[in-house]
């Protein structure tokens, strides 16, 4: 009896073994049916019009679509001819994306990949587009934050980023139905502590410039010497940095401009000097201390 039993569980286990091969790719395509965060549901063509407008595509350029759907964002870029990548988990939309692409004659311009788009190499990208939902934008605010140059275009069917407030939400009609558009420009992270020497007065002193920042917004304190003051007219469009601030003491008031370009840990510029009626403008070159610099979301791993 003992050895029947033990015949008859070989068999099961064998049995189980030899079809576990045949069972694997239905389980990974339901593993893949699982993992498609968002329903498929195409953005209407005077949307796509309207996210392209804002994006403002121009030769040189990369568009990436991440859930691309049919490709139709990916092909109306291609028709302005601009290079554009699709990434969609979905094989079936990734073959009817290249059809459309080859029936619109831009095979040439695009390219669509099936894959996860949370683990997709978006770097190049200097415009991304998005019809996803709001806790996937969420999901993905942190890859993005992280992984696009500074003055990269975001643009968004629907769904916003929570306290990542756009730069600009436009909408659209189609059908009674209304549609919004929103805008982001990806800002250069300027968190940190940051040092430089400024000549003035045929003198030269030391400067510190400590920051915090929420997405495009920062503010800061300005240490010239011995004075301190908070910075004013911040502001952060992509790479693109200004603020101002006022030195006032016994002698005199003194107006200073900053304007410069933000690239990794260093920042080039130009200083305008204001004081007495007379203007001077110097050169700003100031570095951070990498070991000071923050994420720019609390979800994006330092």
């Amino acid at each position: 009896m003992r050895k029947n039993r033990k015949l008859m569980s070989l068999a099961v286990f064998f049995f189980f073994v030899g079809n576990l091969a045949a069972f694997l790719p239905y389980q990974e395509a339901y593993w893949q049916e699982v993992h498609r965060d968002v329903p498929y549901v195409p953005s209407p063509y005077e949307v796509v019009e309207e996210m392209l407008r804002l994006a403002q595509p121009k030769p040189g350029d990369i568009l990436y679509d991440l859930g691309c759907g049919d490709g139709r964002i990916v092909v109306e870029a291609a028709r302005r001819g601009i290079k554009a990548v699709g990434i969609d988990i979905d094989p079936e939309r990734i073959a009817e994306s290249w059809e459309n692409a080859r029936q619109a004659g831009v095979t040439n311009l695009v390219e669509f990949r099936q894959g996860d788009l949370f683990k997709a190499d978006i770097h190049d990208a200097s415009i991304v587009t998005l019809y996803l939902l709001t806790y996937v934008n969420l999901k993905l605010r942190p890859k993005l934050l992280s992984e696009l140059k500074p003055g990269t275009r975001v643009v968004s069917h629907n769904y916003a980023m929570d306290t990542w407030r756009p730069d600009q939400t436009t909408t659209v009609v189609v059908n009674d139905s209304v549609h919004t558009v929103y805008f982001w420009i990806i800002p250069a992270n300027l968190t940190g502590i940051w040092t430089w020497t400024m000549p003035l007065k045929d003198r030269k002193i030391d400067c510190r410039l400590e920051v915090d920042q929420h997405f495009q917004y920062f503010q800061g304190k300005l240490f010239v010497g011995r004075d301190t003051v908070v910075i004013d007219e911040t502001k952060l469009e992509g790479p693109k940095v200004n603020f101002t601030a006022l030195l006032a003491n016994r002698d005199q008031k003194m107006n200073l401009n900053f304007s410069g370009q933000v690239e990794g840990d260093r920042i080039t510029g130009t200083i305008i000097v204001k004081a007495n009626n007379n203007e001077e403008k110097i050169p700003w070159r100031a570095s951070r201390d990498p070991k000071t610099k923050r994420p720019l979301d609390a979800g994006e791993e330092s």
